[in-house]
């Protein structure tokens, strides 16, 4: 088997499908990537993958190439896992797709089976992938090797769990491809295979899940807005409405991090587009989600008011850089978005996590501390990001000593008590509480 894509998802399936038997050749592109991986060093940081990397590159059943061509001819099925992505005007960029497909269809052989992962709009494989196989190999889709789509479902912090028990979404070009497909996902899937009528509907499933997270954010922090406004406690209110049980409203906060909800409802929008269909709620929703950091700088200017200082020349502290508690990973940090644009309105800023090691984490502009005392030393504002396990326990009497009162907080994820915050001589404001000076 071949996995063509060892990030954040194909590495955790690669070596599922690895515990359960196969022998499976990860491709990747980078030369220092493959040497770290063939030597049993984890590129990622999700929990149980350096374990399973170690035990299946010691006991050979795992290795990582650069050539998907000779990886893809080796293999009697190719999994496709690479990130699809945003680019330039919120445009889908299927770039790393198509050149994948294209390197995989050099070396297909007749009766392999190709099963794409990746995240795609509605209509892609069929439209992108499956033309670049074809011309590639000199094969046709169907009579002469299999094409199947499964989106991968699961969270960063919990990729392994999630891949293993959550039930996968099937579709297959046609029955062979399908049957194909599904006892490959049989190895590793314990939550069983939801089978779809085609591809374009699998394609639009995982699509509309993330689509529904992103409006159901949405929602929270537009209700958080009001909230604010109304003298409301937002945390309050959501948690009440949540005992009923056909009430299930998310939680707000200072913006929307990762990899997949930021970009994929434009994957869904681009579609729309082509299809002539309004999708408002979709696009509202992104727009909503994408401004929330720059309320979080908002609240920090209101708070810095309130202390007698203004934004512009004092110096602002973040707790977190992770884009969700518990993880270390970055990628899309609405920290990090919030970060720059302090910078941009001329404020001293320094950044702390506890996950992330001194180096690992560059900010242009932004002093990256290696501790959190070191991170609140003297600043005029603390602005908690992330509810990493670290920050809810916060000594708020001892934190006050550090900083230049009078000084503000701004709790981002709503972790600390407000009245212990003042009782300590803070000015503080929340998103969906707004100032409590």
């Amino acid at each position: 088997m071949a996995v063509v894509g060892c990030g954040w998802m194909g590495l955790p399936t690669a070596l599922l499908y690895a515990e359960a038997g196969a022998r499976v050749i990860g491709v990747v592109k980078d030369e220092r990537e493959a040497s770290l991986l063939n030597q049993a060093v984890p590129t990622i940081a999700e929990p149980g993958v350096e374990e399973l990397l170690k035990r299946h590159v010691e006991a050979g059943g795992f290795k990582v190439v650069l050539d998907a061509s000779a990886a893809a001819a080796e293999a009697d099925a190719t999994l496709i896992v690479v990130p699809t992505r945003v680019g330039v005007g919120k445009k889908p960029d299927y770039s790393e797709l198509v050149d994948a497909s294209r390197k995989v269809g050099r070396g297909l052989r007749r009766g392999s089976l190709v099963i794409v992962e990746s995240t795609v709009g509605p209509g892609v494989t069929e439209e992108l992938v499956m033309p670049e196989l074809e011309s590639s190999s000199g094969l046709k889709a169907g009579p002469d090797f299999g094409l199947a789509y499964s989106p991968i479902r699961a969270s960063a912090g919990t990729v392994l769990r999630d891949l293993a028990s959550y039930p996968r979404v099937l579709a297959g070009l046609d029955e062979r491809s399908l049957q194909a497909a599904y006892a490959i996902l049989s190895l590793v899937t314990k939550g069983g295979i939801v089978r779809v009528r085609d591809i374009r509907t699998a394609e639009a499933v995982k699509v509309f899940e993330n689509v529904y997270r992103d409006l159901n954010i949405a929602l929270a922090n537009q209700l958080a807005l009001f909230c604010e406004a109304a003298g409301i406690d937002v945390e309050e209110a959501i948690e009440a409405a949540n005992t009923q049980p056909h009430c299930r409203i998310l939680k707000p906060g200072i913006g929307v991090g990762g990899h997949c909800l930021p970009s994929n409802p434009y994957f869904l929008l681009e579609k729309a587009r082509r299809l002539k269909v309004g999708l408002d709620l979709v696009r509202m929703a992104r727009r909503v989600n994408d401004s929330m950091p720059l309320h979080a700088v908002r609240l920090a200017t209101r708070a810095l008011r309130a202390c007698g200082k203004t934004l512009k020349g004092s110096k602002v502290a973040i707790l977190g850089a992770s884009f969700k508690e518990g993880v270390k990973d970055a990628r899309g940090s609405a920290s990090i978005q919030v970060a720059e644009l302090l910078v941009k309105r001329g404020a001293r800023v320094s950044i702390y996590d506890p996950l992330f090691a001194p180096g690992e984490l560059d900010v242009p502009g932004v002093k990256v501390a290696p501790s959190l005392e070191a991170c609140v030393e003297g600043v005029d504002c603390v602005i908690v990001a992330v509810a990493h396990e670290a920050f809810k326990s916060l000594d708020l009497e001892g934190l006050a000593k550090l900083v230049d009162m009078p000084a503000a907080v701004v709790d981002g994820r709503r972790i600390l008590d407000p009245a212990a915050a003042r009782r300590a001589g803070f000015i503080y404001a929340g998103v969906g509480r707004g100032l409590l000076a």
